[in-house]
């Protein structure tokens, strides 16, 4: 019997348990939050779409005053519409960082502790960026800041 050594490839690597020329494929742990947050990121964006478009074609909140002729009643509608404009703006925001810590590999991990944010705190809240120790915290203090606010 003759052996004969034949010369390794870049791709074989010495106890890498792949075959050569097989691509080394390896599943984002994240892909089901990634999945998650895009759905989220879609269905959000059609909600500011359609608003745009009802304010467009006069149906929105702020042509109200038109409709009740009570200009209180509008300013208010007007408000309304601005913070849901506003909070569906942050939490766009929420989506695109968290889809960013997923592409930079900082998913998962709590920003104040470091700790691995729970799977089922994920699942509820793709987009969270603290554990929920540190959650409560934040907001504790949060709270505590608009209390001591004008």
């Amino acid at each position: 019997m003759i052996w004969v050594k034949q010369p390794r490839s870049p791709e074989t690597k010495l106890g890498s348990g792949h075959l050569p020329n097989t691509p080394n494929v390896t599943k984002n742990p994240f892909s089901e939050f990634r999945e998650l947050l895009q759905a989220q990121r879609r269905q959000l964006l059609d909600e500011v779409r359609e608003k745009i478009a009802a304010s467009g074609e006069g149906l929105g909140f702020v042509n109200q005053s038109k409709i009740t002729d009570d200009d209180g009643l509008a300013d208010a509608a007007a408000e309304m519409e601005v913070a849901m404009v506003i909070r569906e703006s942050q939490e766009l925001q929420e989506i695109e960082a968290a889809l960013a810590r997923i592409g930079d590999g900082s998913y998962g991990a709590c920003s104040d502790c470091g700790n691995e944010i729970g799977p089922a705190r994920l699942k509820a809240n793709p987009s969270a960026r603290r554990c929920l120790h540190c959650q409560e915290k934040y907001e504790h203090a949060q709270g505590q800041v608009q209390k001591a606010g004008p």
